[in-house]
């Protein structure tokens, strides 16, 4: 018999909201072990564990949190044993902020979008960051971890989902008070992220973490007035590529402000943004200037040539913020930012690039073959639609030469990331599969679709015990 653990503190939303946009309500349990239901037929190659990560509590009894980007973590995984079966299991992660804030019936950090409930004296006398690692997960040696946007790395087994311990890189001497969420893996099995440490000068400091360590190795340091929103980095054959955004982080807010995070950032165009190739071997770091812009998330980097070369998709400002508070995404409404998929071509020898518009529509949550990452390039990549009006309507493929699409869609349905599985064996671009978490309006849980990366026809749906929350990243770890 399924076990089921619920979390006596959890308090749903308001009922009255139906449909899709059920996938932003608090109220996901905690489950031991539950059958998947499946249908249509798995490949039996398809062995291993599709781990989702992401909000899944945004109401306490006392307070609530108000963006999208703040609730408290639950990992979820899906174990696939080809046509054997699928299990499911749920945990949250227990971070300091979810802990605490369950003991107080109210939030005690401030997050993402929401502010931080700490009095002025609390906040002089002891600084704090959440910890709720909401975003990524990532191997780190053989150990995973998961992250959000603060220098602290929370290790979970990926079998149990327990949650292990807690590692916070600034405190090993390197002073880091931001981190990307998006780091890299490496073939060592070290971790590759790049930190920003906030002061009247800041300093991005692209570091790596080898298995088994605890403190950071510096491998460059670049010095900038202020410094901009970071939620990821490239990774290109020998180099990282780091960017900065025109959000400039505002230090002193950090420190002593009240505001969320994303208050502490000020769109600021006038000095525009910048790309910084650092080489991963010397820690050489070459720098162009490039006109304003946000941005979440590369598709790839790739070497061509001499030239250097980022593919990301971009924003004309930081309003996608407001665009994925609650409110307006549990009412369904039309998102008012748009995204551009572009490609920088940094050249030796000048001091600026351009964005060039890329063949095909605007999509996020990029995926690339894995093993072109940071090795190649791959020609063709996947993404929820960004486009359109409509929050996440489509899951699309597009060929990065010509702009050729192919979609494939669940009527009425959000789709989130899709992440890319190789068949093993293969080498193509799109030798696999792609597994979608989606929820439609008539779903009574969700379903993460199988579909075939190459014709992005549907091969399979697995049914989930209950609505997991929307997340935003997902991680494949083989049988």
């Amino acid at each position: 018999m399924d076990a089921v653990v619920t979390p006596g503190s959890a308090q749903a939303a308001a009922t009255a909201i139906a449909g899709r946009a059920r996938g932003f309500l608090s109220g996901a349990r905690e489950i031991d072990d539950a059958a998947v239901a499946v249908t249509g037929e798995l490949p039996a190659w398809l062995r291993g564990t599709l781990l989702l990560n992401g909000p899944a509590l945004w109401e306490l009894p006392g307070g609530h949190l108000d963006h999208w980007f703040d609730g408290y973590a639950m990992w979820h995984a899906l174990r696939i044993d080809g046509g054997a079966g699928v299990r499911y299991r749920s945990r949250y992660a227990q971070s300091d902020s979810y802990r605490r804030s369950l003991a107080a019936h109210s939030p005690v950090y401030g997050e993402f979008g929401s502010a931080n409930p700490a009095g002025l004296l609390a906040r002089i006398r002891a600084p704090q960051s959440t910890d709720n690692p909401a975003v990524v997960m990532s191997r780190h040696g053989a150990r995973w971890c998961s992250v959000t946007e603060t220098p602290i790395l929370t290790y979970f087994d990926p079998v149990t989902l327990d949650t292990q311990e807690r590692l916070h890189l600034g405190h090993g001497g390197e002073t880091m008070h931001l981190m990307s969420a998006h780091g890299y893996t490496l073939p060592d099995g070290s971790y590759l992220n790049v930190a920003t440490a906030l002061g009247p000068k800041c300093e991005l400091k692209l570091f790596r973490l080898p298995p088994g360590a605890t403190k950071p190795e510096v491998i460059a340091r670049i010095k900038t007035p202020k410094a901009g929103y970071t939620h990821g980095l490239g990774l290109a054959p020998g180099h990282a590529i780091v960017w900065e955004t025109a959000l400039r982080a505002q230090a002193l807010a950090f420190r002593f402000g009240a505001r969320s995070y994303a208050h502490n950032f000020r769109w600021e165009p006038g000095a525009g943004s910048a790309l910084h190739a650092v080489a991963l071997d010397s820690g050489a770091v070459r720098s162009w200037h490039i006109p304003p812009m946000m941005a979440f998330h590369a598709t790839q980097a790739w070497l061509d040539g001499g030239d250097l070369v980022l593919e990301i998709a971009i924003y004309g400002d930081g309003a996608v913020f407001d665009d994925l508070y609650l409110a307006p995404r549990r009412a369904g409404a039309p998102m008012r930012s748009r995204a551009r998929h572009v490609r920088y071509r940094l050249r030796d020898g000048r001091a600026d690039a351009q964005p060039e518009p890329m063949p095909g529509p605007a999509i996020e949550l990029q995926q690339v073959y894995p093993d072109r990452v940071g090795r190649g390039r791959a020609r063709v990549c996947w993404g929820m639609d960004a486009e359109s009006r409509e929050f996440a309507s489509c899951t699309q493929r597009v060929d990065l030469d010509s702009g050729a699409v192919a979609t494939w869609r669940r009527p009425d349905a959000t789709h989130l990331e899709p992440l890319f599985v190789p068949r093993p064996g293969g080498t193509a671009d799109d030798d696999g599969l792609l597994l979608v978490p989606t929820l439609a309006d008539a779903d009574a849980t969700t379903v993460v679709g199988v579909v075939d990366a190459r014709t992005m026809e549907g091969v399979a749906e697995l049914r989930a015990p209950q609505i997991v929350p929307f997340g935003f990243h997902a991680a494949w770890r083989p049988a």
